[in-house]
């Protein structure tokens, strides 16, 4: 079971690597360049204030409004592109490539299998959210001589990785709709389109009264990117609600991939048809 996590650690290693790095230049190019531009952030408000980037979430009132609706905003967001190709690639993208049906040849119990893959995801998320909240970190301690802010490196590490609870609920429910759907096309494509929805359906709950009640339904509603969530942290309600919608993901994906009939290609109520 060891040499299985390992070797999925292997297979990841180079996305790690790349994601980790290629994201990080994001919150180090988006604080480094605040100094040079922060006297301007009042006149560029008022453009703002447009309800298409209020749906986006993009506020630039602050220091801590400009850090949340570029870098604690869409980081996450970004990554969360990471943990549906992987998700959905660790049981249907295997299956597609005719690798999976080796690897329940092993051994090894089904159950054992869906639990290494995703303790592998895991620590994938972890260490690229790791890299990038320290490179934010680092670079706010660069220019913290030249800003007015009470937020610290610190505050912007934690806060990064405050995010890991929503990517991680992103890739457990691509992890579940690789082991429930037919193929990895189909679980990519319903895993982006959840990630889509929850992201603009939370921001337009907020700015629409009528559609208030429907945000629970959204990801993103448990994830707070703004400038006191910057400061304060993600709320336990909020990281409670994502675990349990990470369990119950991770456990689906279980249950499904016990009942899955490897190469098939079929929805689980389907049945193969012999061909006579």
């Amino acid at each position: 079971m060891f040499r299985l996590f390992l070797q999925e650690l292997r297979f990841r290693r180079i996305a790690i690597i790349g994601w980790g790095l290629g994201l990080c230049f994001f919150p180090v190019v988006y604080v480094g360049l605040y100094p040079s531009f922060a006297d301007q952030m009042a006149g560029f408000q008022e453009i703002l204030d447009l309800a298409f980037y209020q749906a986006m979430g993009i506020s630039m009132g602050s220091f801590e409004d400009y850090m949340a609706s570029t870098v604690t905003n869409l980081v996450p967001l970004i990554l969360c592109i990471f943990a549906v190709a992987n998700g959905t690639g660790t049981l249907a993208g295997e299956e597609d490539e005719g690798r999976l049906e080796l690897i329940v040849t092993l051994p090894t119990p089904r159950w054992q299998i869906v639990a290494v893959k995703a303790a592998a995801l895991v620590l994938a998320l972890l260490i690229i959210l790791s890299i990038v909240a320290a490179g934010a970190a680092l670079t706010l301690q660069v220019i913290s001589s030249q800003i007015d802010t009470n937020v610290t490196p610190k505050n912007v590490f934690f806060s990064l990785l405050g995010a890991l609870p929503l990517v991680l609920a992103v890739g457990m429910i691509s992890l579940f709709l690789g082991a429930f759907s037919p193929s990895r096309r189909v679980a990519s494509v319903i895993s982006a389109v959840v990630v889509l929805v929850s992201y603009l359906g939370n921001n337009l709950s907020g700015l629409i009264e009528s559609l208030e009640k429907i945000g629970p339904l959204f990801l993103f509603h448990y994830y707070k990117a703004t400038g006191e969530a910057l400061k304060k942290g993600q709320s336990f309600e909020n990281l409670l609600a994502l675990s349990i919608i990470t369990l119950v993901a991770f456990g689906l994906a279980m249950f499904f991939f016990q009942r899955r009939n490897i190469t098939v290609g079929a929805w689980p109520w389907q049945r193969a048809v012999i061909q006579s």
